[in-house]
């Protein structure tokens, strides 16, 4: 079944910090999408606000939009020629800006990546001094209280990503399993037959896929005559193997797992680590996928 990250299982201390760090860098991306869509809305009059979103960005598009009179007439207290508007180029000014500030996000997103914490850092920061500002303009009230708990969930991990980066930094490498411990000299040619890896039998079926209830493929990969699919199914992602579910997990709100099989000779492995779907074969990767949702 899944090895999931909470049962202390599937993940060693390095791979779990490695976790941790992805994590943080997946929320930073999500602040990107969710400005990036909410700036869309607004700028097209919509009333529809997205969570995670960056507020400064947000914030100065909607000025825009209210002091060049481009909001639909409902958002106003007054008739509209009771306004003396502003140019429409204060809001293309303030719609760059806001481009602007989002990209920034953006790269530190995707700067971070290989463990360049500085940029998560540089994230940090930045987000620190939106939070502020929207305490600034907002206050605490009880109808912003949403936004303060999403702004304080990013903070949260984008701190825990650094923390995960240091803890790596000086932790050792974790030496490769062996199997075996060193023997003596008299004893050599008995421990290497003992290390001989032993035949692996395929793993059991757990049932035939279902073909025709609804699913959304995750990942799929053809090799070695076998056809790999890994694919969600309402709430369970199950890892189908010539037709055959061979392991499943099973979550309302997917968290990292894995899924596994041995499959003639061949261990078939399908991940997801909090932002990627992973397909490996053998150890290998095969073939990876950005997962934002």
């Amino acid at each position: 079944m899944a090895k999931l990250f909470n049962q202390g299982v599937a993940f060693t201390p390095r791979q779990n910090y490695e976790r941790k760090y992805n994590a943080s860098r997946a929320n930073l991306l999500l602040v990107v999408i969710a400005t990036a869509i909410n700036m869309f809305l607004i700028a097209t009059g919509s009333d529809t606000y997205f969570l995670f979103s960056a507020f400064i960005p947000y914030f100065l598009t909607t000025i825009g939009m209210v002091q060049c009179g481009l909001l639909p007439p409902e958002y106003y207290e007054y008739p509209m020629e009771d306004y003396i508007f502003y140019d429409k180029s204060l809001f293309v000014a303030l719609l760059i800006i806001s481009i602007i500030l989002t990209s920034l996000y953006l790269l530190a997103w995707f700067m971070s990546k290989k463990n360049r914490v500085g940029w998560l850092i540089f994230a940090l920061v930045f987000f620190g001094l939106d939070t502020v500002g929207m305490l600034i303009f907002n206050g605490i009230a009880a109808e912003g209280i949403i936004d303060i708990v999403f702004h304080a969930w990013v903070i949260y991990y984008l701190v825990m990503g650094i923390i995960a980066h240091r803890k790596l930094k000086y932790m050792p490498e974790e030496a490769p399993v062996t199997g075996f411990e060193a023997v003596s000299a008299e004893t050599a040619e008995v421990s290497q037959a003992a290390a001989e890896p032993a035949p692996v039998q395929n793993s059991n079926i757990i049932r035939r896929a279902d073909t025709d209830v609804k699913h959304r493929v995750l990942l799929e990969k053809r090799m070695f005559n076998m056809d790999i699919c890994y694919r969600r199914v309402k709430r369970v992602n199950e890892l189908v193997i010539n037709g055959y579910v061979y392991d499943e997990y099973e979550a309302l709100a997917e968290q990292a797992h894995t899924l596994e099989a041995y499959v003639d000779g061949h261990h078939v492995e399908a991940i997801y680590n909090g932002t990627h779907s992973i397909i490996n074969v053998d150890g290998k990767e095969i073939v990876k996928k950005i997962r934002i949702f």
